[in-house]
């Protein structure tokens, strides 16, 4: 089972990629990048970037949930910064 998720902030990959451990296996938290074939939680580091920023930011890193069994767009439960 493969996972990839796109967080705003390293709170939200972190906390978001524990829940799924027992059924992935270890999910790597990345920043960028890092050329890796299995799962990873993905920090875009937009909490509080505006709003064209964040925009530009989730559209490059969502090429990276291609592929995967589980993708999705973790967003805040307060929903704090933007959606993107």
């Amino acid at each position: 089972m493969r996972l990839r998720l796109l967080a705003d902030d390293l709170t939200g990959a972190l906390d978001t990629a524990a829940q799924f451990v027992p059924l992935t296996g270890p999910v790597p938290v990345v920043w960028s990048d890092p050329g890796l074939r299995g799962s990873l939680a993905i920090d875009s580091g937009t909490r509080e970037a505006e709003e064209k920023a964040a925009q530009a930011i989730a559209r490059e890193l969502a090429r990276l949930l291609s592929g995967a069994d589980i993708a999705f767009k973790k967003i805040d439960s307060l929903l704090r910064g933007n959606v993107a």
